[in-house]
């Protein structure tokens, strides 16, 4: 079986920060096709964060930041906080289009670590257990576990469940989920109804369903395929 290309661009969550990442080797025309593509399906959870570009290796010219900026603000309306990127000629690009670099970029160390203090462990808790935890959550309660989370209750738009396991709603989840917290892309968020604000498993960012197409009271699952979050019914 051949081997997938990776992804030209992808999208993810460290910590608070959403950032947008450039493949090395891809071709432009690549970057710019699946830029626009990931943009619109996330445009509904993207709106009005500030994002960070991370180029990476990535050489990219003034006319190329250009475009990239005509996609990313002048299209989606989404704001640069600053740009990530390792080349010299990289970072006078982005100067002249009036964004800003990160004069210091994260080691990987560095960037596990800050995953990892997202979710704190609690006291008398065992890693890889399984959570139960039987209320509903609402606005502004947030859950962070170094397990499995089942929830036998819903999950109300502006609460946030986190755990390093699978998140498992045994209700409606209408907030926001984050699964494989410390960075295990094959955790899975499922819910009898899923119309969450936003998903994230790993550091994979998911948007919500299409509540025009949704269909109600069928359990569905969100899980990592080929650099995306993709959901499906449960079987």
């Amino acid at each position: 079986m051949a081997r997938r290309s990776p992804a030209a661009v992808e999208i993810k969550g460290f910590g608070n920060d959403v950032n947008i990442i450039l493949n090395a080797d891809a071709a432009f025309s690549a970057i710019e096709a699946q830029l626009l593509k990931k943009l619109k399906n996330s445009d509904k959870f993207l709106a009005g964060v500030e994002v960070i570009l991370d180029t990476g290796e990535r050489v990219l010219n003034t006319d190329e930041c250009g475009k990239l900026k005509e996609i990313i603000t002048g299209k989606f309306g989404l704001v640069v906080s600053n740009v990530r990127c390792r080349s010299e000629e990289s970072r006078t690009a982005v100067e002249e289009i009036g964004w800003n670099f990160e004069h210091r970029d994260l080691t990987e160390f560095e960037a596990k670590e800050k995953r990892k203090a997202l979710v704190r462990k609690p006291p008398d808790e065992k890693e890889n257990d399984t959570v139960l935890i039987k209320r509903t959550f609402r606005s502004g309660q947030k859950e962070l576990h170094r397990a499995n989370v089942v929830i036998v209750g819903d999950v109300n738009p502006g609460a946030e469940v986190v755990a390093t396991g699978d998140v498992v709603v045994m209700g409606a989840l209408r907030g926001v989920a984050h699964a494989g917290a410390d960075g295990d892309d094959s955790a899975v968020i499922i819910a009898l109804d899923l119309s969450p604000i936003q998903l994230r498993i790993s550091e994979y960012i998911g948007r919500p369903p299409d509540l025009k197409l949704k269909t109600r009271n069928i359990p569905e699952i969100a899980r990592v395929e080929d650099g995306s979050i993709v959901i499906e019914k449960l079987r």
